[in-house]
């Protein structure tokens, strides 16, 4: 059927916008839909709380939804762009192992990093003439805490493997072919502007999660991520580098509850030492993504 046409062949790019949302509105809809549906023949109730697993329940639904607004929209976009599942994400191609090799010095070296930008953002406030936008904002917070918590509370061996799968393979995948193997991509071609497709999908990736007390270390996250993909010409360096990261906040976050500590209740500054691993964690990073900024270079000549 080599000659039936690309969807979108003709078709501007404000429609192709427009078809992307559908996309992820109907993928939510259905594998939101599909996961309840699994997790009602699991669990005989359409209650999560009355579920005899309340966690299980949760995860089957997260997996589904992961899957369904992030992973699925991308491929379907992707096919009707040019009738191609994996060439039109770069998905056919493997990242240099220079980049590999620095990408996992970085998930390490970024946590850090990520965890006193994510305490320094959440302590900034609205002004009192917002205060409603503050109390949503908070109350969205609390229902992610809520979420989070009620699935990494168990602390046994399997549940440890489901939470890598659903809290950082799944989303690793849908959230890079989603956010820079879709939207970037089509951001670049369509504006040439690389820097300005990274940052604009970087806001966006961080905005869609509405938890606004980590926005500003998500969205440079989500810049990272999105230089890894440019640099690269490849999506599974990304995708590693977000699957590295979550697996490592899962790992974390297991180990301290195996010693009776509360991850929500850490402030990251008051842990001893802090101050000189922030600093040399800084520097590491700088020097890491400086060598594979050049090594890019050398590498796309």
């Amino acid at each position: 059927m080599e000659f039936i046409k690309p969807f979108f062949e003709g078709k501007s790019i404000f429609k192709q916008i427009l078809f992307l949302i559908l996309f992820l509105m109907a993928g939510a809809i259905i594998f939101s839909g599909l996961g309840e549906l699994i997790a009602y023949a699991v669990y005989h109730t359409m209650d999560m709380y009355e579920a005899s697993s309340p966690a299980g329940y949760a995860r089957i639904v997260q997996a589904f939804s992961s899957l369904g607004m992030f992973l699925a929209p991308a491929l379907l976009f992707a096919y009707c762009q040019d009738k191609q599942w994996w060439n039109y994400e770069l998905a056919n191609r493997k990242p240099h192992y220079l980049l590999t090799n620095v990408t996992l010095v970085l998930s390490i070296v970024l946590l850090p990093l990520v965890a006193i930008l994510d305490q320094w953002n959440s302590a900034i406030r609205l002004p009192e003439s917002m205060a409603g936008i503050q109390q949503w904002m908070d109350s969205m917070e609390e229902q992610a805490e809520s979420l989070m918590t009620l699935m990494t509370f168990e602390h046994n061996n399997l549940t440890l493997v489901v939470n890598l799968l659903v809290l950082a393979l799944i989303p690793a995948l849908g959230e890079e072919f989603l956010f820079r193997g879709t939207i970037q991509n089509a951001m670049h071609r369509w504006t040439g502007k690389p820097h300005l497709a990274i940052w604009v999908t970087a806001f966006i990736f961080s905005a869609i999660h509405f938890q606004f007390a980590g926005f500003i270390p998500r969205m440079l996250l989500g810049a990272y991520l999105g230089y890894l993909f440019y640099w690269s010409k490849s999506i599974w360096l990304p995708v590693m580098a977000h699957c590295l990261h979550n697996a490592l906040t899962v790992l974390v976050s297991f180990t301290l509850q195996g010693r009776g500590i509360l991850v929500d209740e850490i402030k990251f500054t008051d842990i001893h030492g802090s101050t000189t691993m922030v600093i040399t964690c800084a520097v590491v990073a700088a020097m890491s993504i400086v060598f594979m900024w050049r090594t890019q270079k050398e590498l796309n000549a």
